[in-house]
């Protein structure tokens, strides 16, 4: 499932627009990359049936990161289609969202954004 994931974004990335730069450069607040609100990311309308090693290993495609939680019902387990993931590095993070917001996952278009 991992593999057919990570296919789909190497095949949407590769066609997508070149050089995604941000226009306005790299976000950089006063504290760094200290500054959460500059690396830590929401992610919706992700499928029900990902798991944690699956949302990991996508994000953790792009950079090193400190640390990713996929959201689920405490009751059932299942998962809620949204998680959270909080890189180590701001251009990390920016760098996720221009590669995989919009991403096709299953019959999913996941929303990357802080």
């Amino acid at each position: 499932c991992l593999q057919q994931i990570l296919g789909a974004m190497e095949s949407q990335v590769a066609g997508g627009p070149a050089g995604s730069a941000l226009p306005n450069g790299p976000l950089l607040g006063t504290n760094g990359a200290t500054d959460d609100s500059k690396t830590n990311l929401i992610v919706n309308y992700l499928p029900q049936n990902m798991t944690q090693d699956e949302f990991k290993s996508l994000f953790g495609s792009i950079g090193d990161i400190e640390s990713c939680k996929l959201v689920r019902d405490k009751i059932t387990g299942q998962s809620l289609g949204y998680g959270f993931v909080n890189y180590s590095d701001p251009n990390d993070a920016d760098k996720a969202i221009n590669t995989l917001n919009g991403l096709k996952l299953q019959t999913k278009t996941i929303k990357v954004g802080f």
